[in-house]
């Protein structure tokens, strides 16, 4: 578990790391899930969804860059967990991404192929392939990997480290960096956090009611962090909070976080790189 408490870099309070998911669905499969309304029925003449399919389209092709031109002007880079197949749909728009400063997180093929139901040869090759394809568009590799729908397999952790991934994002146990250990060899917990998720506005409450929530836990993470610094992982969606009047409450959780002093405005593998190294002094 991890070690507190955890100190930041210039002894911050608070590390706060907001996520954008950029997800894709293979186009040349059946609509999976639902977005707007219940999933097609399994009898209809037709398996392409077009309200879902539509809806989740807005991500890239308009709320990415409207996300990202808001984060440009706080100053404030994030971390993009992307598919492999969004870097073969969207390679501009990833290169765009990484250009600008922001981390690409390694999140699954895609979308709609879920580990669980891989066996452990198909989910390695699932991992080398989001790798390849995010490596191919931008010439860089990614460090950390989360999987689609956050559900690892029984595999995930021991492939992340025979593919080189450093950290993880899917466990919901704690509110820290931890470590796990795969014999000598050292994967980094970086926990999944739903309370501050867009995807809390499709299920209850006002987008007003949403940012209180948010400022109620910064607030008091803040306030305990003098003495017990603790981390705030925001995550939205490309295709969510993109879209109007939601991105003005996106905007206001960029604003309230990037205008206080003692906060560690970090990225995921910031934070992953930064725990690595304590947990490797300390073992």
């Amino acid at each position: 578990m991890a070690q507190y408490p955890m100190k930041w870099p210039n002894n911050a309070r608070v590390a706060f790391v907001l996520g954008i998911a950029l997800e894709a669905w293979d186009r040349t499969k059946p609509t999976q899930g639902a977005a707007l309304q219940s999933p097609l029925p399994k009898d209809a003449l037709y398996k392409w969804d077009w309200c879902t399919e539509t809806f989740r389209d807005f991500g890239p092709k308009i709320g990415m860059k409207r996300l990202l031109d808001i984060c440009d002007r706080y100053n404030l880079k994030v971390s993009i967990p992307l598919n492999g197949l969004t870097c073969v749909y969207y390679p501009e728009l990833v290169k765009d991404c990484h250009a600008r400063g922001h981390e690409l997180v390694a999140h699954g093929w895609e979308m709609g192929e879920r580990l669980y139901m891989l066996t452990r040869e198909q989910e390695r090759e699932n991992i080398l392939k989001t790798i390849d394809a995010i490596v191919k568009v931008t010439g860089e590799r990614p460090t950390g990997w989360s999987s689609p729908g956050v559900r690892p397999s029984d595999n995930t952790v021991e492939l992340l480290v025979e593919t080189g991934l450093e950290y993880h994002c899917d466990f919901h146990d704690d509110e820290m960096p931890y470590p796990i250990w795969v014999g000598d060899k050292l994967v980094v917990e970086f926990p999944h956090q739903y309370t501050i998720n867009d995807h809390r506005t499709q299920e209850e409450g006002t987008r007003h009611e949403f940012f209180e929530k948010f400022k109620d836990e910064f607030d008091y993470r803040y306030k305990i962090g003098d003495a017990n610094p603790t981390m705030m992982n925001v995550i939205s969606h490309a295709y969510l909070s993109s879209r109007i009047p939601l991105i003005d409450t996106f905007e206001q959780i960029v604003a309230c976080a990037t205008s206080h002093k003692d906060v560690w405005l970090a990225r995921r593998g910031d934070v992953a790189a930064w725990a690595r190294k304590q947990f490797l002094a300390n073992r």
